[in-house]
């Protein structure tokens, strides 16, 4: 007797601890599945804080938003004086045109940001969460693959964006040639030209502040970008995983013969899981939705213009400009194609519930679980789709739709400038 008791305790501490290793296995991959998107909303002060969190975070959060906030107007307002009033060249209003539709993509993304700050916080309240209650090594695994996806989506699209910023901000402003103009007064290059009315931007000590301010500014834009780009990455990317999860027990139910007792308990699991699910993705769709609209709007725009400058620079034979602007290029059509992919993958997991719960044969069923089963499929019905503010579905077909849109502009540009 005194044996079986200590074989059930054993069995028991062993079942305790399995639970216990699983769980913080399970929080840290929770971590990792999110520690690029948490990096880069700390650094704009858009991460969510706590109840756990001190008064310094809470006054650093503030003077954070403020510090990008001035560096957004800093570039922005001077740079449209400089752009519209002070320059005569239409090429150069034209190249300077591309840089501050990318500003102004960078303002409205970061207050879209900013005023979805509790949609974020909920949806990451919401992945963690789901990431805790896992019990089964199969959705573990499910999820893993889903998570390392957004990750590594996240780094290929922050890469591309700071390697750019990198050579836009500092490379090739530091090694631009220094001109004289007409007044034989030295004229040295800054990334973003700009007119500050009482101040001399060329002086030595104003030249370098303003030069190091402009690196800040194109950290902060930049970083708004592939902020963004990793937000929509990870998010749908977590909710494709939940839609498998969903998707793997109905397979089962298509594949294998009904126990009425099996099906009691999985099919409001399901429903639960579905559910819930959809919430996460409407939140989901809540943040992106404007973000899309202006990364569709402006991508289009911008890929035209550096199009048209990559063309200027080839008729200068300008290696590292070309080289700069091939880097750009391949950002923005890399982050358009990222949005319009994870729009086109979330919208085909959604269909799979759809047709699995299609397949089950469901006039085997009782009556209460053919109403379960009923509630899944009505569920499923509706196709879920990252948009634009509904002006335009985010698939590949879009995808390819801006890439001719932007050609088509380019080709209009360039007639009109012949």
């Amino acid at each position: 007797m005194d044996i079986k008791v200590l074989l059930r305790k054993r069995s028991k501490y062993v079942l305790e601890m399995n639970l216990q290793n699983f769980k913080i296995v399970n929080e840290e991959s929770a971590e990792r599945a999110l520690q690029v998107t948490r990096w880069q909303l700390k650094l704009l002060g858009i991460w969510p804080l706590y109840s756990k969190s001190s008064n310094f975070d809470y006054i650093l959060k503030k003077f954070i938003i403020a510090i990008c906030t001035f560096l957004l107007i800093f570039i922005f307002i001077p740079g449209c004086l400089f752009t519209y009033i002070e320059i005569e060249d239409l090429n150069m209003k034209i190249k300077l045109t591309g840089v501050m539709s990318f500003c102004m993509m960078g303002i409205l993304k970061y207050y879209s940001l900013l005023s979805q700050r509790q949609y974020i916080a909920d949806c990451i309240e919401h992945i963690n969460f789901d990431w805790k209650k896992i019990t089964s090594i199969n959705d573990r695994t499910i999820m893993i693959d889903c998570a390392e996806f957004g990750r590594w989506g996240s780094i290929i699209c922050a890469i591309f964006m700071y390697s750019s910023g990198v050579f836009y901000a500092i490379i090739l402003p530091c090694i631009s040639l220094i001109v004289q103009n007409d007044q034989n007064i030295t004229i040295k290059p800054l990334a973003y030209p700009s007119y500050y009315v009482w101040i001399n931007p060329q002086e030595d000590v104003t030249y370098a502040i303003i030069f190091f301010l402009h690196c800040c500014c194109a950290l902060v834009m930049h970083s708004i970008t592939s902020t963004a780009c990793s937000i929509a990455v990870v998010f749908a990317m977590h909710a494709c995983g939940q839609l498998k999860i969903v998707t793997h027990p109905l397979k089962n139910l298509v594949d294998e013969p009904f126990k009425q007792q099996r099906l009691d308990k999985i099919l409001p699991s399901i429903i639960q899981h579905h559910t819930s699910t959809l919430r996460f993705i409407d939140n989901m769709k809540i943040i992106l939705n404007r973000i899309c609209l202006v990364e569709v709007g402006g991508c289009t725009m911008n890929i035209c213009f550096l199009g048209y400058d990559f063309l200027l620079e080839w008729k200068d034979s300008d290696a590292i400009a070309l080289l700069t602007y091939i880097i750009l290029l391949i950002s923005f059509i890399f982050n358009i194609f990222l949005f319009c992919y994870i729009g086109d993958i979330l919208t085909d997991e959604c269909q799979k519930v759809d047709d699995t719960t299609y397949m089950v044969n469901w006039y085997k069923m009782s009556s209460k679980n053919q109403q379960q089963l009923l509630l899944i499929f009505m569920a499923s019905q509706n196709p879920v789709t990252i948009t634009a503010e509904k002006f335009i579905d985010l698939s590949l077909p879009s995808f390819c739709t801006i890439i001719r849109t932007s050609a088509a502009y380019l080709s209009f540009l360039r007639k009109c400038m012949e």
